[in-house]
């Protein structure tokens, strides 16, 4: 393998790890939003009462 062979593999693994925390974030925000919408029920049921 070439110089520029490393090169192409280098950029290739940094891809795919950015690819790969860019899913794994985006779960993290959905399990977030799922937990805080499950949340603002029980505090708009508290303020009525």
């Amino acid at each position: 393998m070439n110089a520029w062979g490393y090169v192409f593999l280098a950029y290739g693994i940094v891809w795919f790890a950015l690819l790969i925390y860019l899913v794994l974030l985006n779960r993290r925000v959905r399990k977030v939003e799922a937990e805080l919408s499950d949340l603002h029920p029980s505090e708009d049921l508290s303020k009525n009462a």
